[in-house]
């Protein structure tokens, strides 16, 4: 075999400067391990943010579920013109009570709400809807609070909204709605 025949067979070759050079084939395992730490630093970033969005769209639930309660309750200060102090006062069930105690009201109602009351007058509001979230929720918000007041405005129900102010059913701020974590 004569010197011309090696460079052909071989993965060497001498080029037309008389440099060996190498043929590469596919990544290193340096460049693989770089892609994996990016991947990595990446993920530990959209985790944590992606349970976040997660809770905050399980205690959107909660909100959605008490449209119905209310209009009960609108309907009922249109027709009485007070406010009702109690989910019997709009017909709502009342076979559960909150684990933080308080007034009997409906239980189960969706996949992450576990309770669901109207609370009296008590302080600066009229009436409110108390909310607590089931243990099937994200464990950032499970077993906490969200509530909604209601007070009389001129010629119509002003809403605001904000967790509980106990120390136990208390949620992050985080994960209200936006137009919640500025009010009360």
């Amino acid at each position: 075999m004569a010197d011309d025949d090696k460079g052909a067979y071989s993965p060497f070759f001498l080029s037309g400067e008389g440099i060996m050079k190498a043929i590469q084939r596919g990544f290193t395992l340096i460049e693989l391990m770089i892609v994996v730490a990016i991947i990595g630093v990446l993920a530990s970033i959209a985790v944590p943010q992606y349970q976040n969005y997660v809770a905050r769209a399980q205690v959107s639930e909660a909100f959605s579920l008490a449209s119905d309660v209310k209009v009960a309750i609108s309907e009922y200060f249109m027709a009485t013109g007070g406010f009702p102090q109690s989910n019997a006062d709009i017909g709502y069930a009342t076979d559960t009570s909150p684990t933080g105690g308080g007034q009997a009201g409906a239980g189960n109602l969706g996949s992450y709400v576990s309770y669901m009351a109207i609370w009296g007058a008590e302080g600066e509001y009229e009436s409110r809807i108390v909310m607590e979230m089931s243990e099937e929720a994200n464990s950032a918000i499970a077993g906490k609070w969200v509530v909604l007041e209601a007070d009389a405005g001129e010629g119509s129900i002003q809403w605001s909204c904000r967790t509980t102010t106990g120390d136990t059913n208390k949620m992050e701020l985080k994960y209200l709605p936006a137009t919640c974590r500025d009010q009360k």
